[in-house]
């Protein structure tokens, strides 16, 4: 950990040290303000800047290379190229669960008040288009059904062994170690063993591990060497996944291996946009651990209780998430884990311990009500907590890119590290949000500089997932990085680049938007991310272009979803008293606005996850 420094670049060896950095609060809460995110993504760029991104994608050598070709026989080798393969699949759709009509409304409401061009016409008609589907949204779609993996040729039994050698072989890489914090290498070999070469019959349960476990494997390895037909070995993994859990009996005895495989269906659904399907599976998994007593385990009671306790944590940590994610209580209170604290705490746990913290001290509707001192508290100890595993992760970050000699040895790794930087700078935003910037200007900018910066560093991931050429592992970042996670970044800096019409903002709410641009439009549904943050970019500049001067010579008391701030007009007096209709009253209000504003930002990521063309 000393020697931290990118070999591409010298001058982060001037950074200071972590444990002198911490996070820009107003002065009336903290007495250092130093804004650490705005020097990380500097640094980040400044380590990345030299990284061949063609080397992650590289096809493999010929020492690397597995020897399953040689093996799989003319009916898999010359069977249909993994081109067709793809095309002849069903169409994936981005889940869709909830409504933004809140939030679209208060854009286009009074929109009569706005200028009368054609663009901004057909750009109004699109958001009420969206809103007119929003209000009568069709059924989600099913899950997989058994059917859907004939398209793709079934692995041979031959590439099942070798990339079982291969996962052992490479077991301190960064993606296996993670997905054995769920249950230990053996475990999982062994299941899949009793899957797919064993003569016993084997459960849904077991099925679904094994079937998980093999999809992840084979996209590790698919991503890193640039393997087309080990890319469609985990698509009809995944298929099979997905079908056994469409499947799977509502009411069966509780297991460490149920309890599993829910958490890693969980994991599976909101990699295919079904966040309200991944809250089903994971508070039943929390469930069935509190049936157990996982969560109070006793080393001299029960067997393999290390393996319990890991399992119980990783479960802890996702539900955690996923419950901050969808504005509820956690099935779990922190004072019920009478669990021993592991000695080297993983990163998910303190950052799910931290989430669950969130919506209950500034979130829900308990921490709504709160007096302001005491919001202010809490936002203040869980921002602290939240930099320490910032600063950790971007040491983690520095030292991959040193060690590895810029992505050789576990080229994953630096990735993997950079989307937790992201999800962990959207949570940081959204607990400076939650600070009333009434009385202190430092408050709204510390919240704007690190929506700002997480913008930016969303963009540089998105360079890196792109840069390995792998559909899945672009969809998997989107879906956890900016779905899952309670991405306030683009709202916040939206209302900032209307509010004060920054060009700089709209700017960047431009490349925010075009980062998810797929390379072929034509094979993404209408409802991808893209069509709506482009939607919604489009409508910001349209409204600043008609409307240069700032609205407000003052930080407004709470970012919402409005145009314009009751009373405020432009300098020409185009703006009339039917705007202030577009905005709540500006005084400052914890409950209402704080409050109306989660609300509104729920609908809007909820949208994200509702089977909607629009």
């Amino acid at each position: 950990m000393e020697s931290r420094a990118s070999p591409v670049d010298n001058r982060s060896i001037n950074r200071p040290a972590i444990s002198r950095r911490s996070v820009w609060l107003p002065n009336t809460l903290c007495e250092q303000k130093i804004d650490t995110i705005s020097r990380d993504v500097s640094s980040i760029k400044s380590l990345l800047a030299g990284l061949d991104l063609g080397r992650v994608a590289a096809q493999p050598s010929t020492r690397e290379h597995l020897s399953t070709a040689q093996q799989l026989g003319p009916a898999v080798v010359n069977g249909p190229k993994s081109k067709d393969t793809f095309l002849a699949a069903p169409l994936q759709r981005w889940d869709y669960s909830a409504h933004i009509i809140g939030f679209v409304q208060s854009i286009v409401q009074d929109s009569d008040l706005a200028p009368t061009s054609d663009e901004w016409k057909s750009t109004v008609s699109s958001l009420k288009g969206l809103t007119n589907a929003l209000e009568h949204p069709r059924p989600t779609q099913n899950l997989p059904i058994a059917g859907m993996s004939k398209n793709i040729p079934k692995p041979p039994l031959e590439a099942v062994l070798d990339i079982l050698r291969w996962t052992k072989a490479h077991s301190s890489d960064h993606r296996i170690i993670w997905i054995c914090r769920f249950l230990p290498l053996s475990v999982f070999q062994e299941l899949c063993t009793k899957v797919y070469f064993g003569i016993d019959d084997h459960t849904e349960a077991e099925f679904i591990i094994a079937n998980c476990f093999l999809s992840y494997i084979f996209a590790e390895y698919a991503v890193i060497h640039g393997d087309a037909k080990y890319r469609e070995f985990c698509q009809f993994y995944r298929l099979n996944v997905g079908s056994a859990l469409s499947k799977l009996p509502l009411l069966l005895p509780a297991s460490m291996k149920l309890i599993a495989a829910l958490a890693l269906g969980a994991l599976y659904m909101v990699e295919e946009s079904k966040a309200l399907h991944g809250w089903i599976l994971i508070s039943t998994a929390m469930s069935l651990c509190q049936t157990l007593g996982y969560h109070r385990l006793d080393s001299s009671e029960k067997r393999d209780t290390e393996m319990l306790t890991q399992l119980f944590w990783v479960v802890y940590a996702y539900e955690k998430g996923m419950s901050l994610r969808l504005g509820r209580c956690s099935g779990i209170r922190d004072s019920e884990v009478t669990l021993p604290t592991p000695l080297h705490q993983h990163r998910s746990i303190r950052l799910g311990r931290i989430q669950g913290k969130v919506y209950d001290q500034l979130y829900s509707s308990q921490g709504l009500t709160n007096a302001i001192d005491t919001r202010c508290e809490a936002a203040k100890s869980l921002a602290h907590e939240l930099q320490s595993i910032i600063d950790e992760t971007h040491g983690d970050l520095e030292q991959a890119l040193a060690l590895n000699g810029g992505m050789e040895n576990d080229p994953m790794r630096v990735i993997y590290l950079h989307c937790d930087l992201v999800c962990e700078s959207a949570l940081m935003a959204m607990v400076l949000r939650a600070l009333p910037s009434s009385g202190d200007s430092d408050a709204h900018e510390s919240c704007i500089t690190v929506a700002r910066n997480t913008l930016d560093l969303h963009d540089q991931c998105m360079k890196l997932v792109n840069g390995c050429k792998d559909p899945l592992l672009i969809r998997r970042y989107i879906n956890w990085a900016v779905l899952h996670t309670p991405f306030f970044p683009f709202s916040i800096v939206f209302t900032h680049a209307v509010r004060h019409a920054s060009l700089e903002d709209l700017d960047r709410l431009d490349r925010f938007a075009a980062s998810f641009k797929p390379e072929n439009s034509n094979q993404e549904p209408v409802t991808h991310p893209h069509r709506l943050y482009e939607l919604l970019s489009k409508t910001a500049r349209l409204w600043v272009r008609s409307y240069p001067n700032p609205i407000s010579t003052s930080e407004p008391s709470s970012t919402d979803f409005t145009m314009v701030n009751s009373g405020d007009a432009d300098s020409t007096g185009e703006i009339d008293d039917d705007a202030t209709s577009l905005a709540p009253d500006a005084e400052y209000d914890p409950t209402f606005h704080i409050g109306e504003w989660f609300h509104s930002n729920q609908q809007f990521m909820q949208l994200l996850h509702e089977d909607i063309p629009y």
